[in-house]
């Protein structure tokens, strides 16, 4: 049997040992861009793809593509519906993103709860902020809600946290999960705009589909408590900027942490002038050992699909 042929993108050569294994691997250039990658792609059974846009175009001169592995849980920048069409099998990495993820949302509900931005901030400029002041204490999250939107394997790696932390969780999903699924996370379900009423903290964990965009817009803003927070770890296109800008001047909501953009890497300068907001670089997924496992677990789908004829991880 030949060896197969990998073309990746946006990963270095030098954390590609395992995949090297098994397969012919050809990294592209650092900065390329899909036009380099649709010039180069004739020839090669796979693709690996990290930063790159996988379009139709792209798609379409891989001749010889049986495979394209998305390295990470999101395939929103991968045409998956012209993949199929082709014969082309999509797979994505969600194991290895589920336990860091949901320890950003996590962390970014504790900041926020508990004001760590604001006291951080005040440090470095020389104030010793009063917290016998009302307006300088922050909140347990014990007995307070958190909703979850998505309750995949994310969002049910979250309400484990959660519940540990004494808080009750509340979810609304595509599709909701078995009583005995429920009552092993200890989630409830509800309605979408009665998870928008109903937590004081909500986490966006679904993916990004025609179905999921702008998901929280003006409308849903309104329903949300003026004491509730916002957490996006999932992708910026789940979340109207503009009405969640609006959102958080006009108080309509208590605050958000943001780990995911609309138009990333570009984020919005006014986010940045507001004291109720942690901002991070979509660094959900960034702990050294879900970056090895994410690795893994690519090779894996390659591997097993190209070397073993089994699809894993299949979108498509």
């Amino acid at each position: 049997m030949a060896i197969p042929m990998i073309l990746v993108a946006g990963i270095a050569e030098e954390r590609l040992d395992e995949l090297k294994k098994y397969c012919q691997v050809t990294v592209g250039p650092k900065h390329a861009g899909a036009d380099w990658y649709q010039d180069h792609i004739q020839g090669y059974d796979g693709l690996l793809a990290a930063n790159i846009k996988v379009d139709k175009a792209l798609i379409g001169a891989g001749k010889q593509l049986k495979i394209i592995t998305s390295c990470g849980v999101g395939f929103d920048h991968i045409d998956v519906d012209y993949a199929a069409s082709q014969g082309i099998v999509v797979s994505n990495c969600p194991v290895s993103v589920m336990q860091p993820t949901a320890e950003m949302a996590f962390t970014m509900l504790l900041g926020l709860t508990r004001k760590i931005h604001i006291y951080d901030s005040a440090m470095r400029f020389g104030k010793f902020l009063d917290t016998s002041q009302v307006q300088n204490q922050g909140q347990s999250p014990m007995g307070k809600t958190l909703g979850i939107f998505g309750m995949g394997r994310i969002g049910q790696t979250l309400a484990g946290y959660a519940r540990a932390f004494g808080m009750s969780v509340l979810y609304h999903n595509r599709h909701r999960l078995s009583v005995d699924k429920e009552r092993e996370i200890g989630a409830s379900y509800v309605s979408f705009e009665d998870l928008l009423r109903k937590s004081d903290y909500l986490s966006l964990n679904a993916p990004a589909m025609p179905e999921t965009y702008h998901v929280i817009d003006q409308a849903a803003l309104a329903l949300m408590q003026p004491t509730a927070f916002l957490i996006n770890t999932a992708r910026g296109s789940l979340v109207d900027e503009a009405a969640l800008l609006a959102a958080l001047k006009e108080g309509q909501i208590a605050g958000a942490g943001l780990d995911v953009f609309e138009n990333e890497p570009y984020c919005n300068p006014e986010f940045r002038k507001l004291d109720n907001v942690i901002l991070t670089p979509h660094a959900g997924s960034a702990t050294k050992e879900a970056r090895r496992n994410v690795l893994k677990e690519a090779t894996n789908n390659l591997v097993s699909f190209l070397v073993e004829g089994v699809p894993v991880n299949r979108v498509n």
